[in-house]
């Protein structure tokens, strides 16, 4: 159905500009009510969404759907940091051949993820492969979004040696910490877990950082806001973790909600 530019729900939509910049849409969780999920980011005005991709089949099936509306969609791949112990030559170079592809916008989620792997060689490995990723990103011209778990140390030491333009997605660290990878340039992510009642960090880390720095996301199906915390995520929860933020940082949402959008469109294409 199309509407005149001056619709009313059009006008709704433009004015709107909510970003969800990591967001799993292509996972399984959606595989019931994927239309009408895009109808309910459609409703909230979620008119841009950076969808991240794990593997190779997810990285093409999200291109393909991305077609059908390029301008709200961008696509993202990279190798997770736990999956550096099946990565073989063979799979190295075909992720090169896919990220390489007009139709990824991002490289990632790369980056560190110590809360489950434990053996210091392995760990080694993630960080080599994540300067590998980087000097990838680099030779691209695309920026990253980067995983960091219980690894912030090493990852601030990595963003800070192999530089390169990106965000930290899923912010977990201290404020100051924030305000360190601020000053290289780097915009930090925060979603629902900011609307948690024990939400300190993130809390801090929206008080404190300067908000040409900071963007909105979901990380869906995970880590859904208050009120449907341990429910299914998705972008159209945007609202209430922009809604947070803005009361945080005692910000006019329009305001806030126009930065992010603003610091979303120079993060893909400064």
């Amino acid at each position: 159905m199309k509407y005149s530019p001056d619709s009313a729900w059009v006008n709704k939509m433009i004015n709107k500009h909510y970003v969800d910049s990591h967001a799993h849409i292509m996972a399984e969780e959606y595989g019931e009510d994927f239309e009408e999920m895009l109808l309910r980011t459609k409703q909230e005005g979620v008119d841009r969404i950076l969808i991240i991709t794990l593997h190779y089949e997810e990285t093409m099936r999200a291109i393909e759907f991305a077609k059908t509306d390029p301008e709200k969609y961008q696509v993202a791949c990279a190798i997770f940091p736990e999956d550096v112990k099946e990565l073989t030559d063979e799979k190295w170079e075909q992720f090169v051949k896919t990220a390489s592809m007009k139709e990824v916008s991002v490289l990632g989620e790369m980056g560190l993820d110590y809360y489950w792997e434990k053996d210091s060689g392995v760990r080694a490995m993630q960080r080599e492969l994540f300067k590998k990723q980087i000097a990838l990103a680099k030779q691209l011209n695309k920026p990253i979004s980067v995983h960091a778990r219980d690894a912030m140390q090493d990852t601030f030491d990595i963003m800070k040696e192999y530089h390169h333009k990106g965000v930290l997605h899923c912010f977990s660290g201290t404020k100051e910490m924030a305000k360190e990878f601020t000053k290289l340039g780097y915009y930090i992510a925060l979603g629902g877990p900011v609307t948690f009642k024990n939400a300190r960090h993130s809390v801090e880390v929206v008080e404190t950082i300067d908000p040409s720095f900071l963007l909105t996301e979901t990380d869906c199906p995970y880590m859904a806001p208050v009120p449907h915390r341990g429910k299914r995520n998705e972008p159209s929860y945007i609202p209430l973790i922009l809604a947070k933020m803005a009361e945080v940082r005692g910000m006019d949402e329009e305001v806030l909600k126009e930065q992010i959008f603003e610091n979303y469109e120079r993060f893909l294409h400064a």
